[in-house]
């Protein structure tokens, strides 16, 4: 890891939507549970359930779960962050616009066609399929 960091240029905070490049959808918890996928949607600049935090501790976490992947070309899961790394550990490369994880060494990809909504980690391949936008910028509104 200590190579790849010194290659890329490393964001170290962040607070926002998560954006494919490909797709132009979000991440998104769904109102999922901890245990149950991270989702993706539409992205709507309303911020709610697409509000993601990239933490000095490189977790990518809503509310008190943190996106967790434990295997290989897995499902990327919502799992209460328990700040020890591990599964929980992510790089985001602002220059190469990818979220490794550090764990595996995959990257996170947009969902396949069967399953729309989940977006999985594959090896990594420069794909526009893996690049993704952190935007900090939200259009609020106010009621």
């Amino acid at each position: 890891c200590i190579s790849y960091l010194s290659q890329v240029e490393v964001i170290k905070w962040h607070l926002g939507e998560v954006r494919n490049a490909e797709t132009q959808n979000c991440l998104d918890t769904m109102s999922r549970k901890s245990g149950e996928n991270v989702g993706m949607s539409y992205c709507h600049g309303l911020g709610g359930n697409q509000v993601f935090a990239y933490t000095k501790r490189q977790q990518i976490m809503s509310d008190d779960n943190c996106l967790d992947a434990s295997q290989h070309d897995g499902p990327v899961k919502l799992v209460r962050c328990h700040g020890m790394g591990g599964n929980q550990a992510w790089i985001y490369s602002e220059k190469e616009r990818t979220i490794k994880h550090v764990n595996t060494e995959q990257c996170l990809q947009k969902p396949e066609p069967r399953s729309p909504s989940t977006p999985l980690l594959r090896n990594c391949d420069s794909s526009i399929g893996q690049e993704w936008i952190m935007k900090s910028k939200f259009k609020w509104q106010a009621s």
